[in-house]
This record gives structure tokens, sequence and C-alpha cells, in this order.
């Protein structure tokens, strides 16, 4: 193998590892959810990220972030996502990812079903792969007894500070 063939090799190589680490990073990111582990999401980001959960939720600079994670328990009585279709575009030490989620929470004694899409951006840094920017966008988060078919599809109720 020549030196051009190895290097082209190598390249493609770093590109596939660093999609699975950042694909690790947002799985990371619904097993802290999933397991109430909200006081490791400072692990996620880095020191300067956005978070914006559409109407619900935003923080800027990881101190935000933080305290942002850390009001979910207090707003909800139960939460589990589940993401799928991770798609990831790598550009040296940035990267952008899109995914979607689909979800299940409880509160106030009411259970609700939950659709969204992820939109990411991530930077390398010298801890690894990390989030710098969550966009969430909410297709709709309603109660289990109603569904996801009427006009109302918003009952996500925005996490107060």
């Amino acid at each position: 193998m020549n030196a051009q063939a190895l290097e082209s090799l190598n390249q493609r190589l770093r590109k596939l590892e660093d999609i699975e680490d950042i694909r690790t990073l947002r799985m990371s990111y619904h097993k802290f959810i999933n397991e109430g582990l909200f006081d490791r999401f400072g692990e996620l980001y880095t020191d300067d990220a956005v978070v914006e959960f559409d109407y619900v939720a935003k923080a800027k600079g990881i101190k935000e972030v933080r305290e942002l994670f850390l009001r979910i328990p207090k707003n909800v009585d139960f939460v589990k996502q589940f993401i799928h279709n991770h798609m990831i575009e790598v550009n040296g030490d940035t990267a952008t990812g899109l995914a979607y989620l689909d979800a299940r929470y409880a509160s106030n004694g009411e259970a609700l079903i939950v659709g969204a899409r992820f939109s990411e951006k991530y930077r390398r840094t010298q801890a690894g792969w990390r989030i710098s920017e969550t966009i969430l966008k909410l297709y709709f988060s309603v109660p289990l007894s109603k569904g996801w078919a009427g006009t109302d599809i918003h009952h996500v109720q925005a996490y107060s500070k």
C-alpha cells in the first residue's frame, strides 16, 4: 500500500471513529435522562454550549446548562427517552448531527407522549467530543389519553427557574 492510500485509509478510519464517539456522546445524554443522572450533563457539553428546548427552556454556558438539567426532575415525575436515526456529518474538529426523539413523560399525574427532533453541533475538545449546541424542536407533546392527532399538540410546560 502506498503512502497516499494509507493516508486516505487513516482519514476514513478517523472519521468513522469520530462518528462513533459522537454517537456515544448522544447515547450518554439519553442514558443520563433515563437513569436520572441529571447532575452529569456537564460532562457532555462545551463550556460555551447553547441549549434550546423549543418553548420549554433555554440555557447558555455550562453553568446554565447544568442548572437546566437539574430542573428536569423538579418538573416531571417520570421521563424515558428513545432516540433514533442519529445522522452525523464530521468536518475536522467540528460536526453536526440530527436525531429524532420518541419520549414518555409523566407530570402531575398525567402521562405525556412526545415527538421531537434534536439538531446539534459538536466540537472536539481536549477531553474528546462535546456538544456545543442542542436545539430541540417539539413536534408534539400531548397527554397519552388524548393522542397527537388533534390541533392542540403542545402540553409540556416551560421549565421554571
